[in-house]
């Protein structure tokens, strides 16, 4: 009598997770050809016109422009103000979506100013924070937190209408109040729209912080790139804007993403 051995099975997959790797795979796969299409078209352009420096030449200087300490210095206080600027927007933002949820008269009036804020063009409010505040880093903050404050206000209050109310009428049965109730209640729904305004508005704060350095303040990103561009001085332009894309990317790829799925991993688990 023979015994046949039957093959170990292998474990199944779920088909969730089957569908979940094969987006992300197809995700990967779309920005690396995007990013070599923008690369094989800036080649392309570089040789074929004079206004567009070529790849090249940009990337064999790039060390060297890296390595120079005011590059560092600059980036640091446009980092700076960006950092303090959404700080200030999310305690305002958070303040006028509770008001704009919880409050009739005020919630209207912060309402009608959101809807107000949104509609200004950034490039009016630096020339409006010029005149009041001079050349000062005042004048850029004001002008970042005008301008990224209504967007935040909008999805945090989003965020307060979407809360359960059942969660909350359990914690006040179970006695789970004041931090407690903050903690494990409110903040865990209210995370995933906070996480979503940091990630729009940081990198709108970044290209709203460099417009206003090029308009208010002889310091930062926004002043060097229009240094080199005054001076037709196009490599170190493409040198400053390449430095902006890498931050961005970076905490975005880096920090914000991390954080986020850290931050939702309860989700996963529920």
């Amino acid at each position: 009598m023979t015994t046949t051995v039957s093959p170990p099975r292998t474990p199944t997959v779920p088909a969730e997770k089957q569908r979940f790797d094969s987006r992300k795979r197809a995700q990967v796969a779309l920005s690396v050809a995007g990013l070599g299409t923008l690369l094989a078209a800036w080649w392309l352009a570089g040789d074929a016109t004079r206004f567009l420096p070529g790849i090249g030449e940009v990337l064999s200087t790039l060390p060297q422009f890296l390595a120079t300490p005011l590059v560092w210095q600059e980036a640091l206080l446009t980092f700076g103000r960006v950092a303090g600027s959404l700080a200030i927007g999310f305690v305002l933002g958070g303040i006028a979506a509770l008001l704009m949820v919880h409050t009739r008269f005020w919630g209207r009036v912060v309402s009608a100013y959101v809807a107000i804020a949104t509609a200004v063009p950034s490039t009016i409010l630096a020339l409006i924070a010029l005149f009041i505040f001079r050349k000062s880093d005042t004048g850029v903050v004001f002008v970042v937190v005008v301008t990224v404050f209504p967007f935040i206000a909008v999805l945090l209050s989003e965020g307060l209408r979407a809360t359960s109310r059942s969660l909350a009428e359990m914690s006040v049965v179970y006695r789970i109040t004041g931090i407690e109730s903050l903690r494990h209640v409110l903040v865990p729904q209210v995370a995933p729209y906070a996480l979503t305004a940091l990630r729009n508005e940081y990198a709108h704060g970044w290209k709203v912080v460099v417009l206003a350095e090029l308009f208010i303040i002889n310091s930062g990103m926004g002043w060097q790139f229009s240094q080199a561009f005054d001076r037709f001085q196009l490599v170190p332009v493409m040198h400053w804007l390449l430095l902006f894309v890498a931050i961005l990317l970076a905490t975005e790829y880096l920090v914000i993403r991390p954080l986020e799925t850290r931050a939702l991993r309860w989700k996963d688990k529920s």
